[in-house]
């Protein structure tokens, strides 16, 4: 039997690409990662939150949810009430969006006495900034593995907390150098490098054995080489977009463009009729009356080259797909907790190839995962259940991106994330959890941390409505979800 309560341990590769980071592991790489882990376990195929953002992902690992359930749509989002565009780096907080009804259900609120560093939401006990560390993150630099795990250690000496989660940054290299890049590659060998020095201050502090550890990158990215700047896009069409470079209320705009992650496209629309004080519906955004005339819009930015997927929501238990060659249907019955996905014309806009018929959470995750794009059935549908969620969501097409030129702050940008694209949803996790000795895991989603801490808290009930399924130490025995 597992010891129960645990000390809790959550590493944060940011950014780094699934692919790679297997390959380099299952090659024998990453040596004293794979000494460290040989009796833990190694999943490989594990699936991302959508949009492919790190907001979306730390609210689904500290509590179990989708992000249109966290509302963690990304950094930045428009703000229909205040008619600006909110950033969660300069004029909103990730905290305060966060849904308040799932604040006492978070890890730190389960394990206790946390402390954190990197994280974006902060529901942390104490929360350490660290501006070297920032600095190397920003300049590129593999000083920051070094960095991060001298101070992480530090913290298990001084402060011995119950829950430790912090972050190593790839965003900076992954963007510039691309996603398999070999800063990339630099970056994941020198965190195996370091990595003894914090395993050793773990086994010295809270005794070999006693702490459950979890190492884990939150999405990965897409290699980009195609822009769409899609507030110039509505500006050709005659709309009048909100700012995004000057976060201010602007009382003369009709629409909201704005991308998170780059690859993940975020639209809103007001109503012809009343403003914003009433969002579109399906019927008004594919015939939107404007200057005299009726536009699909949902069929506008789908004949985009840059745009792969266009989303809506099409009724309270429904999401349209439209893509160049065809519209699907997302549909869900709360009654059994089951999604139906159904073409509507053309071609099957998510290419699953797949019958129709209902099936559960677990059921799309496994007829999916090896599709390209894994768990959008059920994950695009989550999305829209966020208050601050477009009315219309875009995906983008392969190479492209969403960017606005004055964005860019790196000398180049050669990959992007956001997106539903496999290179960005598969990710890993290595784990080790006492008395848990070589568990085999075919696949899981990232959100799956959450359920393995809260079983070794036995705060199972908290799972209760949550998409968390616990693999490790009691794996699900059939396939209903």
């Amino acid at each position: 039997m597992y010891p129960t309560k645990p000390y809790v341990v959550l590493i944060w590769l940011d950014c780094v690409a699934g692919d790679v980071f297997v390959d380099m592991y299952k090659r024998g790489r990453l040596q004293n990662l794979s000494e460290f882990f040989s009796e833990g376990v190694f999943i490989e195929n594990v699936v991302s939150c959508f949009p492919t953002v790190s907001e979306s992902v730390e609210g689904g690992v500290i509590s179990g949810f989708f992000s249109g359930e966290t509302n963690m749509v990304g950094e930045r989002y428009f703000s229909r009430k205040l008619q600006a565009v909110r950033h969660y780096k300069f004029n909103a907080k990730a905290k305060l969006d966060f849904n308040p009804r799932l604040r006492s259900r978070t890890i730190d609120a389960i394990v206790g006495r946390s402390v954190a560093m990197g994280r974006i939401i902060d529901t942390s006990g104490e929360n350490i900034v660290d501006l070297k560390a920032l600095k190397y993150e920003r300049e590129g630099s593999l000083k920051i593995v070094g960095r991060r795990i001298e101070v992480a250690s530090k913290i298990v000496y001084e402060k011995r907390p119950r829950l430790l989660f912090f972050t190593i940054s790839g965003d900076h290299v992954s963007h510039v150098y691309g996603r398999n890049g070999e800063a990339v590659k630099n970056l994941i060998k020198e965190f195996d490098k370091e990595f003894p020095v914090l395993a050793d201050s773990l086994n010295n502090v809270y005794g070999e054995g006693k702490y459950l550890l979890f190492i884990f990158s939150d999405h990965g990215s897409a290699n980009v080489s195609r822009h769409l700047d899609l507030p110039s896009l509505l500006s050709e069409h005659g709309f009048k977009p909100a700012s995004t470079e000057l976060l201010v209320r602007e009382d003369y705009i009709d629409s909201a463009a704005l991308s998170n992650g780059r690859r993940m496209g975020l639209l809103y629309f007001a109503h012809p009729e009343y403003g914003w004080r009433r969002r579109p519906g399906y019927k008004v955004l594919r015939s939107y009356r404007f200057r005299g005339r009726n536009i699909d819009l949902l069929g506008l930015f789908a004949q985009q080259e840059g745009v792969e997927h266009v989303f809506a929501k099409y009724d309270q238990k429904s999401v349209i797909v439209v893509s160049k060659e065809g519209e699907g249907l997302i549909q869900y019955d709360p009654a059994s907790n089951r999604y139906k996905y159904s073409v509507l014309r053309g071609s099957d806009p998510l290419k699953y190839g797949l019958e129709p018929r209902w099936m559960s959470e677990e059921e799309w995750l496994k007829a999916t995962l090896e599709h390209e794009y894994p768990d959008a059935v059920v994950q695009v549908y989550s999305m829209f259940k966020s208050r601050n969620c477009g009315d219309i969501v875009l995906n983008a097409s392969s190479s492209w991106d969403f960017w606005e030129p004055w964005d860019i702050s790196y000398p180049g940008l050669k990959a992007a994330h956001g997106g539903l694209s496999r290179d960005e949803m598969m990710t890993f996790i290595l784990a080790k959890v006492p008395g848990i000795k070589g568990a085999e895991v075919e696949y899981a989603r990232i959100i799956d941390i959450y359920a393995t801490i809260a079983t070794c808290y036995n705060a199972r009930d908290l799972m209760a409505g949550s998409h968390a399924v616990e693999r490790i130490i009691s794996p699900p025995k059939t396939s209903g979800g």
